[in-house]
């Protein structure tokens, strides 16, 4: 395939942010302070309903919410009666615990920094990431040593816009300096089929999936028909340019 880019999803795919499980347990802490407040009856309990929010959220629209709206949100979905101060101090508190715990769960994939080492100078690389926090991505990635590689960063929370919505990858593409007719030159890289194959397909893009099944058991693997990896040692020379 010949491209000019790559643009990376960064989380479970540049940076893993589940634990040795396939779990996301670090968050275990944020979940439960509801709780602990006397809410609900347990963490699980609490995790349920901002799932199911998040869910609802993501089926109509593609507009990023940030992480303290989400958690306050919920709450007053759960108890509207309770007073606002009231709850954006507990979504305030839960976003405290959240930049503690999930720190905590982070690691970088095996061979991430020597593909990514590959591929600097070949092609020029970008990173378009879904997340809640402004800034973090960039943060992280700094954390870990890979910020270099990247022309750019962008993040959901940043830009307003969140995946698989078409406005986010119309950013990066204008942040890249391609133009629409060039997106077939473009290579998008990530662990989410939708977000990172055809949602970006869909747009003109080249798609590949990083299949993390293997090392996460929740997530499903590859399907038929779809360009993946499963490890970053593969994503070598059977992608160069032609």
């Amino acid at each position: 395939m010949a491209i000019d880019w790559i643009f990376f999803d960064c989380f479970n795919t540049l940076i893993d942010d589940f634990d040795q499980t396939g779990e996301e347990l670090a968050l275990q802490p944020v979940y439960a302070l509801p709780a602990e407040v006397g809410l609900y009856e347990s963490a699980a309990e609490f995790r349920q309903d901002y799932h199911r929010w998040r869910n609802q959220q993501w089926q109509t629209e593609h507009r990023e919410i940030e992480m303290g709206d989400r958690y306050q949100a919920v709450l007053h979905d759960k108890f509207p009666a309770m007073p606002l101060t009231e709850i954006e101090k507990i979504a305030a508190e839960m976003v405290k615990r959240f930049r503690v715990c999930y720190q905590k769960s982070l690691r970088l994939p095996d061979g991430v920094q020597d593909m990514l080492q590959f591929w600097q100078g070949r092609v020029r690389l970008g990173v378009v990431s879904n997340f809640y926090l402004q800034g973090w991505p960039t943060e992280l990635l700094e954390s870990f040593g890979l910020r270099s590689y990247f022309d750019f960063v962008l993040d959901s929370a940043a830009c307003g816009w969140r995946k698989p919505g078409r406005k986010i990858y119309e950013i990066a593409c204008e942040q890249a300096h391609i133009p629409a007719a060039d997106r077939h030159r473009v290579l998008f890289v990530g662990d989410h089929l939708l977000n990172d194959v055809l949602a970006p397909q869909q747009l003109g893009m080249q798609g590949l999936y990083f299949d993390r099944s293997q090392v996460r058991p929740t997530y499903a693997p590859s399907t038929q028909g779809v360009a993946t990896i499963t490890g970053w040692h593969q994503f070598r020379s059977d992608f160069c340019q032609t």
